[in-house]
């Protein structure tokens, strides 16, 4: 099955959106530890060391990242 979710806000602060994603990743850890879960986010009015910040505060870590990060 693929699924699509868009969530979309204009009022989350870098902090918000951090603490919107490590929710995601612990419900996904803790429902479904077997499935593959891939994120796609776009936050433009952040820099790439803004995002990458937040990206690595994230536990466990994502084993995929965005274009940037692979260099």
């Amino acid at each position: 099955m693929n699924i699509k979710l868009t969530i979309q806000s204009q009022q989350l602060t870098k902090e918000e959106l951090q603490l919107l994603i490590q929710s995601i990743r612990d419900y996904q850890q803790k429902s479904f530890p077997d499935k593959e879960m891939l994120i796609w986010i776009e936050a433009l009015e952040l820099s790439a060391s803004e995002t990458k910040e937040i990206l690595a505060g994230i536990k466990p870590p994502y084993t995929h990242g965005p274009n940037w990060a692979r260099g």
